[in-house]
């Protein structure tokens, strides 16, 4: 039977869990730089939410208010998703 749970990230998970990125090795300076600014954008706001079916990671979302948001978008009021990713094909 399948089992899935959803992980809000926050800082500490992040150190334990790590950030998902397709193109990223845990050990390339992209990916210490993307959990950095993870680190930094926490303080402001944003979310990380990984979807983990049976222990290994098959989605995630990054969204924040839009007003501080990594991209230049005039949206007060509004949520910005900067990252959205969904690796398992047929469920929906």
């Amino acid at each position: 039977m399948t089992h899935i749970k959803i992980v809000e990230m926050d800082g500490q998970l992040l150190e334990g869990i790590g950030s998902f990125c397709l193109r990223s090795k845990k050990k390339s300076e992209g990916y210490k730089g993307k959990n950095k600014w993870l680190h930094q954008q926490f303080e402001k706001g944003l979310r990380y939410v990984q979807l983990v079916e049976d222990h290994q990671q098959v989605g995630f979302i990054e969204y924040t208010d839009a007003e501080y948001s990594s991209r230049v978008v005039h949206a007060e009021g509004y949520i910005m998703i900067h990252c959205l990713w969904v690796s398992a094909v047929g469920k929906g």
